[in-house]
């Protein structure tokens, strides 16, 4: 009897389990000067459904920072970020179950 109990315990364990997709994502700004690229990060679909959101704010909240790939630290002040395009590059690293 208790094999049984533990094996509907592990199943419905195996139920409850959602998947969990994690991205390598990359903030790129374009502009007249050319294109900077921000320091790549893993963060899950969650994560990355908030920095979109955030993201829609990016010419009314005034200047943006941004650390670089190469180790460079970029500030833009408003100006130049109202004739920026901020490019959000995503790529699936992997989905998990947890």
């Amino acid at each position: 009897m208790s094999d049984n109990i533990d094996n509907v315990e592990n199943d419905f364990r195996m139920e409850d389990k959602v998947d969990i997709e994690r991205y390598e994502i990359q903030l790129i700004i374009i502009n007249e000067f050319g294109e900077f690229r921000g320091i790549k990060a893993q963060v899950e679909s969650g994560d990355y459904d908030k920095i979109v959101k955030l993201s829609k704010n990016f010419y009314s909240s005034g200047g943006f920072e941004l650390s670089c790939e190469d180790g460079s630290y970029v500030i833009l002040p408003p100006d130049l970020v109202q004739k920026s395009i901020l490019k959000i590059d995503k790529k699936l690293i992997k989905e998990e179950k947890v």
